[in-house]
């Protein structure tokens, strides 16, 4: 498809979604969506093409979302909120039509965690029209991708989600929502700070800009693996080479497959990310962690849905360490960074702007940082 033609499609896309009254601060008609009960909570709402096999970022998203906000995994106040998750299904409900409808990460078709949410499956478009988008099956231009799971090309557009207050007022429209960690944290931010719970005051000037041969910041080791009043530092073993990663959050990268193999062409996301350095064979000569903003329940299961066996998951609640790690977005979470750091405590290879083809070559740089040492 030439760029001409996709740029002539966005625009008119563009310009229609913005015909509707649909934006930040205006009032989203729930009274439009049928068989939708009257609710006082805050609300995500989510538009999306599919929740089959179909859509490759299905499971993510309502993985995501599900351990965010319905099972409040993403706050640690006492008192946790309520919020709504919907989701208005452009087509028919095919999982049912399945023999084995288990929504268990074991079942490696169908990863969707809905439990505690509101699924509606509008596969004439009737809601869609009604409030004023436009069904996915009516665009006449489609971004397609191929599949493991099927040789035909097939539909991926990105979800349409909204974050409605409980007056019904338009929060937050995302208009390219695909559980991409870059989306999902500001969205956390953004509940946590309407809601008044649990927001992270960031001091913000600049990131620590670091490079090879540095010493490397050290600090407080905090995740689900270490005691919540550990004094264990960072750089107190000086036994073996340390790898930090950075990534924007739990539960993002649009793909939850179900790693039994490493896919090296896969996008670059969060899981491929982790999965390739956790399967990297040079890990019996390292310790390795990935680093996030969560909190440890949270990682607690994104490590079981990962099912990873050396890889020791950082809890950075505040940005404290990504801040020394130049890795802080101001938009609220991570950029991909990675760092190797000696036994000495000096940094041999800094990355703060990781790209998939950067994190493919890892297991060799690493190899060759290793055997250089030695």
């Amino acid at each position: 498809m030439s760029r001409f033609f996709v740029f002539i499609f966005s625009f008119f896309s563009f310009s229609f979604l913005n015909a509707q009254n649909l934006n930040i601060g205006a009032q989203f008609p729930m009274n439009k969506i049928e068989n939708l009960e009257q609710s006082s909570n805050l609300k995500i709402i989510v538009f999306t093409p599919s929740l089959y096999k179909t859509n490759t970022y299905a499971s993510m998203m309502t993985t995501s979302l599900n351990y965010y906000f319905v099972k409040n995994l993403a706050f640690t106040s006492q008192n946790l909120p309520k919020i709504d998750v919907i989701y208005i299904v452009n087509e028919d409900d095919k999982w049912s039509k399945e023999p084995n409808k288990i929504f268990t990460f074991n079942e490696s078709s169908n990863q969707n965690k809905l439990d505690g949410t509101k699924v509606i499956y509008d596969e004439s478009g009737k809601i869609y029209n009604a409030i004023g988008l436009k069904p996915f099956k009516q665009n006449s231009v489609s971004t397609i991708i191929p599949t493991n799971n099927f040789s035909n090309n097939v539909l991926v557009e990105s979800s349409v989600l909204f974050l409605v207050d409980q007056n019904n007022k338009i929060l937050m429209r995302d208009n390219d929502y695909r559980a991409q960690g870059e989306h999902l944290k500001p969205l956390e931010k953004l509940v946590k700070r309407v809601l008044k719970i649990d927001e992270i005051k960031i001091n913000f000037t600049k990131n620590n800009t670091l490079k090879v041969g540095d010493k490397a910041p050290d600090f407080i080791l905090n995740g689900p693996n270490y005691k919540t009043n550990s004094t264990e530092k960072f750089l107190d073993d000086k036994s073996t080479f340390k790898v930090l990663t950075f990534y924007p959050a739990a539960f993002s990268g649009q793909i939850l497959p179900d790693f039994t193999s490493i896919d090296t062409k896969a996008a670059m996301t969060c899981a491929a990310q982790i999965q390739l350095i956790d399967h990297n064979p040079l890990l019996k000569d390292v310790k390795s962690y990935a680093i996030s903003s969560s909190t440890n329940p949270l990682l607690e299961v994104w490590k079981s849905a990962l099912r990873t066996n050396n890889i020791m998951y950082l809890n950075d609640e505040n940005y404290t360490i990504s801040l020394m790690y130049n890795s802080y977005n101001r938009l609220g979470y991570n950029n991909r960074a990675t760092y190797v750091i000696d036994k000495n405590g000096i940094i041999v290879y800094a990355n703060p702007d990781l790209t998939f083809e950067d994190e493919a070559k890892f297991p060799v740089i690493l190899e060759k940082i290793i055997l250089n040492s030695k």
